[in-house]
């Protein structure tokens, strides 16, 4: 326990140095059980005030001869003192305009409008938000600090409580090369799968690592292929 205070105080230490870059392009390997089976391409944008983020899931090899279409993930909103807020998330599955799930978020009324399969359901807006894909990025805005840290997540279907412990540190051997991470465990239930987060430290607590502990069974893992600006470069200090 005292090893894990003494990280999280270098970590709050190391954040408020750290401002992230305004734009940034990675790809990911996607294997399924060891096996690869897909690619994600993900660009992050945002000029201080607006962010936006896309996330492409494509299946490869044989598994492309199954697969339905891309998966496409897109979260806009603002940049605030505490990271980033969602205003409208889309879920594209294919070119199916049925499949599409969005998420609206209305700050000012505090209610999130959830949009699939035709109906729309509301549910008191959480501060603090996230949605899918924004999630992986919040850490960047705003470290962990804490042991404990909960989420409120919107999939676009419905709001979900996401609680993470940090476990502690570990070198992650990446194809970018060897980095410093900080391991972050949500525990699998009977209703969600686990998720375990690799956030690099030397590169503004972008994730290198998701792991989904499958409620099946099973364990997808998303594992860095590419990152620009690149892995070595050094974080340029906060502007005052």
């Amino acid at each position: 326990m005292v090893r894990l205070i003494v990280l999280l105080l270098a970590l709050a230490s190391f954040a408020a140095q750290a401002a992230p870059p305004q734009k940034i392009e990675a790809t990911y390997r996607v294997l399924k059980n060891g096996n690869q089976v897909g690619k994600i391409t993900e660009h992050f944008e945002h000029d201080g005030k607006r962010y936006r983020i896309e996330s492409t899931t494509s299946a490869t090899g044989i598994y492309a001869l199954f697969a339905k279409g891309n998966i496409r993930l897109v979260s806009e909103g603002e940049i605030t003192p505490n990271g980033l807020r969602p205003l409208h998330f889309e879920h594209h599955r294919g070119s199916d305009p049925a499949k599409l799930i969005v998420a609206e978020f209305d700050w000012e009324k505090r209610i999130v409008s959830h949009k699939y399969d035709g109906k729309v359901e509301t549910a008191p807006l959480e501060e603090g938000v996230q949605d899918r894909i924004s999630q992986n990025y919040q850490f960047m805005f705003q470290p962990p600090r804490r042991v404990a840290i909960d989420i409120h997540l919107s999939t676009g279907r419905k709001l979900n409580l996401y609680n993470y412990r940090v476990v502690g540190e570990e070198t992650m051997a990446t194809l970018v090369g060897s980095l410093p991470t900080v391991y972050l465990s949500k525990q699998r239930t009977p209703d969600e799968d686990g998720i375990g987060l690799w956030l690099a430290k030397t590169r503004h607590f972008f994730p290198v690592r998701i792991v989904f502990d499958e409620k099946d069974g099973g364990k997808l893992v998303q594992q860095l292929e590419s990152l620009s600006p690149p892995a070595d470069a050094e974080p340029k200090p906060a502007k005052r």
